[in-house]
This record gives C-alpha cells, sequence and structure tokens, in this order.
C-alpha cells in the first residue's frame, strides 16, 4: 500500500503514516454516526506511533464507548474546520484509527469488516462480502 497521506477540510491540518495499514473497516457506532454527521464511518487503522500529524488546529474531545463507557476514546478534529481526523481507543492501545474520508487517496480501500452492527441503520444494506460485527472489536 505505502505511505498514508491527508488533511482536513481547510488544509489546516495534515498527517502521514509509513507503515501499512492494520486493518480498513466501516464502523456503526453511534459516536461515528454523531461525529460524521451520518450513518457510519470509514477508518483504517494505523499503528500510533507511525502517524505523525502537522497543524495547530487540532482538537481533542473524549467520547464513552457504547460497550465499554468505563474505556475512553480520544477524537481528534481540525478546529478551524469540523473534520473528524483520528480516533484513539482505550480498547485499541497503540492503534491510531484515522477517518478514511480525510485520506489524499482512497481510492484502494476496500473495508476489510463491519463494527457495531447492532448501531447500524436499518436501511444500510449488508455486504456478503465482509462480516459485520454486531458489536465493537473484542476488548484489548
Amino acid at each position: 500500500m505505502g505511505k498514508l497521506d491527508g488533511h482536513c477540510l481547510c488544509g489546516s491540518i495534515s498527517y502521514s503514516c509509513e507503515e501499512e495499514p492494520l486493518f480498513t473497516a466501516i464502523c456503526h457506532c453511534k459516536n461515528c454516526q454523531r461525529q460524521t454527521g451520518t450513518s457510519f464511518s470509514i477508518v483504517v487503522g494505523v499503528p500510533d506511533d507511525a502517524l505523525k500529524i502537522e497543524g495547530d488546529t487540532l482538537g481533542t474531545i473524549l467520547t464513552h464507548g457504547e460497550e465499554h463507557p468505563d474505556q475512553d476514546s480520544r477524537r481528534s478534529f481540525c478546529s478551524a474546520c469540523g473534520s473528524p481526523i483520528v480516533t484513539r481507543s482505550e480498547a485499541m492501545a497503540g492503534v491510531a484509527i484515522v477517518k478514511a474520508g480525510t485520506l489524499d487517496d482512497a481510492t484502494w480501500l476496500q473495508p476489510q469488516v463491519e463494527v457495531w452492527g447492532n448501531s447500524a441503520q436499518p436501511w444500510v444494506e449488508i455486504d456478503e462480502t465482509r462480516p459485520r460485527m454486531p458489536t465493537g472489536p473484542p476488548r484489548a
């Protein structure tokens, strides 16, 4: 796959990652629905220490997970334009979950799995070629 590059809508935040993605997924959780303003979020997991973010408008909020409210997620976004950039969850320590809509090139992207299927909107059809987990990945 090679290098991942991306940026927010206004260009104030940019990022890069030299490592191969750990996974690609569709997340149907309610928090992703609220953050994206749509029915799901397409994400790419990368090693957190390999993700390099530049820019001075990066904001972060803490959210609580659906199944494990005791485990927080830090959702980072551009405070200038509102674009969600990356989520870091206690449930997946060491992984940065990049919002695929901010990638410069997402043509290679093919989600491998869907998570939080129990929260999926009823009109989002199931793709028989990829598994849909009812909740999130197993706890670390």
